[in-house]
């Protein structure tokens, strides 16, 4: 396994819609091997539970999502999962804000910035799991969360799109509001 380089913004690359996979696509070996150095380069850091490739420089509609306990958010539950071509299909309840940074969205200082980003409770996702096979699922919370983020990604939308950009914090200025 390899960590990658994680792109950040400005690069263009961030901003294509990722291409679908075919469902033997997912298990060919370069598919698997790129999915393998994604977890690698999440594992890297301290604080991410989620990659899409595109963040990596491939455009392909895959998202690693890799929830694991935080220093900022000690008490969540382990969740590994990889989504292909996922898509929401639909929604429940009414958008409500929690915080978000990205690896991939930093400040003058190359470190992640935050904001407090609405996205539903509740969504339906439709998806290719690692064998190629179709699923659809409720889910909801933080995982919920994550994955809107994660699709966001697959159509070249940042959570920094979807705010003001006054709502919109260093790194750290968002820890040592974590730490109160």
């Amino acid at each position: 396994m390899t960590k990658l380089e994680v792109l950040t913004t400005p690069s263009r690359t961030l901003r294509k819609k990722s291409q679908f996979l075919k469902a033997a696509e997912v298990k060919t070996e370069r598919v698997r091997q790129l999915v393998a150095d994604i977890r690698e380069t999440i594992s890297a850091g301290e604080y991410g539970v989620g990659m899409s490739a595109v963040q990596v420089g491939k455009p392909l509609a895959i998202s690693v999502v890799m929830i694991r306990p935080t220093p900022n958010r000690p008490d969540l539950k382990p969740f590994n999962r990889t989504y292909f071509n996922a898509e929401v299909t639909d929604t429940e309840g009414d958008k409500t804000p929690m915080w978000e940074g990205c690896c991939s969205v930093v400040g003058d200082d190359d470190k992640p910035v935050y904001a407090q980003v609405p996205r539903y409770p509740k969504i339906q996702v439709k998806y290719l799991d690692e064998n190629g096979d179709a699923r659809e699922e409720w889910v909801d919370g933080f995982l919920a969360h994550v994955l809107q983020h994660e699709i966001d990604h697959l159509n070249g939308t940042l959570f920094t799109d979807l705010v003001d950009a006054s709502a919109i914090i260093s790194y750290d200025e968002y820890h040592a509001l974590m730490k109160k």
